[in-house]
């Protein structure tokens, strides 16, 4: 339901689902901060499904207050972590428009609505390219300024802020806080198609309790072992290449949309990259969508690459250091960790909506994804240090509304 009282609105949207994944040794997941996911055909339902709520009130003919709370399987429920949006937004005139507080992070040519799975046509969005990226929300400011020439509508916002999510796997979870964010979008479009850029850079703020535990069990070695240097060269690079902190993260994303008669195409393709600690991670999909009266059908096409962190270009004399104590135990971890945000893998995917009422849609959508030898980050792994190339069939049925 909707409800209107004196410049206040309630408005909600939700998605109730369940996945079923075929792989013993992959477990399907939603995106990098969630925990569990479906192994072994297996049904699994936290993951897939939300519950939102939106209040919007009318401070004035320009000004105007936003809050949004989401239930998403998180780890921790608090106010802090059901709230997506909490801002105020004042629109000088048609043109300028200027939000202070907690918006959507604008990383996606779906950003906006995300996790509302009414909105789009697919069961999920490609966590080839949105899954890599779990964070929601940027606490800061952002500036739109809005233009129209002829038939062309052009959107340019400017944003600062910081932003926090988790990253999960079965040895834990990590907060990581990203700072002294600045981001720019860029959106052009017609009646019948639009075209986006967007370019993010930031800083990492918080320190990794594991890779600084392993840098620190480096050091350790490094003051009490006589030679060590022989054993591990330059041990202080790879000391600074597990700490995170202070470390600068880019995004880079352009994605696109055209609409003809009854079909759809959409594709998106992004660029993540760190100062030194990972190798760069390339992103896309193209999606193909046909619309009937009630129903669609689409495919989608989806894959990432990354270039595997050569362990042996460190120079490390592993079988000297394989008879120190707690030698081979570091230089494990510190193949791990360097390769914690590899991944390679596609994805072909094939499926139906069918709209149940204005308010209502059934989804139903099968994804093959092809995981290559070590490429399975954006799964859950009970053994993060050997993920075997496979094939993984998985299957998504949900029910998405609004209310």
């Amino acid at each position: 339901m909707n409800a209107q009282s004196e410049g206040l609105h309630i408005s909600g949207f939700g998605t109730l689902g369940v996945i079923s994944s075929d792989s013993k040794t992959y477990g399907y997941r939603t995106d990098l901060d969630q925990s569990d996911g479906s192994f072994n055909n297996t049904p699994y339902y936290a993951s897939s499904s939300i519950l939102g709520l939106q209040l919007d009130y009318a401070l004035s003919a320009n000004t105007d207050l936003v809050f949004q709370s989401v239930y998403h399987n998180q780890n921790t429920l608090s106010l802090d972590s059901t709230t997506r949006l909490a801002f105020v937004r004042f629109t000088a005139n048609p043109e300028w428009s200027f939000r202070l507080g907690r918006t959507a992070v604008d990383l996606f040519l779906l950003t906006e609505y995300r996790d509302v799975g009414f909105g789009y046509t697919w069961a999920h969005t490609p966590s080839e390219v949105y899954g890599l990226m779990p964070y929601r929300y940027l606490d800061g400011v952002d500036i739109t300024h809005s233009a129209y020439i002829s038939h062309l509508s052009l959107r340019s916002k400017l944003f600062v802020g910081t932003t926090t999510t988790e990253l999960a796997s079965y040895v834990g979870r990590e907060s990581v806080k990203l700072e002294d964010i600045t981001g720019i979008s860029f959106s052009l479009e017609t009646f019948q198609w639009s075209l986006q850029y967007r370019y993010t850079s930031s800083r990492i703020a918080s320190a990794s309790p594991s890779t600084e535990e392993l840098a620190s069990g480096i050091e350790g070695l490094a003051a009490s072992v006589p030679g060590f240097e022989t054993v591990w060269p330059n041990s202080n690079d790879t000391i600074e290449r597990m700490r995170l902190k202070g470390q600068a993260a880019d995004y880079t994303s352009l994605g696109g949309k055209y609409d003809w008669q009854n079909w759809s195409a959409l594709a998106e393709v992004s660029r993540i990259s760190t100062a030194s600690n990972f190798n760069t991670v390339t992103a896309g999909y193209a999606s193909l969508i046909f619309h009937g009266q009630k129903y669609s059908l689409y495919s989608i096409y989806a894959a990432t690459h990354t270039h595997l962190f050569d362990v042996d270009s460190l120079g490390v004399d592993e079988a000297t250091l394989s008879t120190i104590p707690s030698g081979a135990q570091l230089y494990a971890g510190v193949e791990a960790n360097l390769n914690f945000y590899t991944t390679n893998q596609s994805t072909w995917s094939l499926g139906m909506r069918w709209n149940l009422s204005s308010r209502i849609a059934l989804k139903c959508q099968w994804d093959q994804t092809r995981i290559k030898k070590q490429g399975g980050v954006l799964w859950l792994n009970k053994d993060f240090a050997n993920q075997p190339k496979e094939t993984v069939n998985t299957l998504f049925t949900n029910v998405s509304f609004i209310f």
